[in-house]
């Protein structure tokens, strides 16, 4: 009877990480932020208010501060 073996892969952000994202279609300006949560496939960023231009602030505001973006819009600070 063969075993099979449990890989945890690594991912590429964890909780924590400072991220930078160039643009979305919630905010083409790009921000930078803090990973909240982590998915399968996409995080949740803790928007930094410091990083987006003023004239996006509604959008910011609409969004609570917070945003999920895929994982492949994202890279470490």
């Amino acid at each position: 009877m063969a075993e099979k073996e449990i890989k945890e892969e690594k991912k590429p952000f964890d909780v924590g990480d400072e991220v930078v994202v160039k643009k979305t279609d919630l905010l083409p300006t790009g921000f930078e932020g803090t990973v909240g949560k982590v998915y399968e496939n996409s995080i949740l960023v803790e928007i930094d208010p410091a990083s987006v231009a003023d004239s996006r602030s509604e959008e910011l505001h609409d969004l609570h501060g917070r945003v999920v973006v895929r994982m492949s819009e994202a890279k470490k600070k």
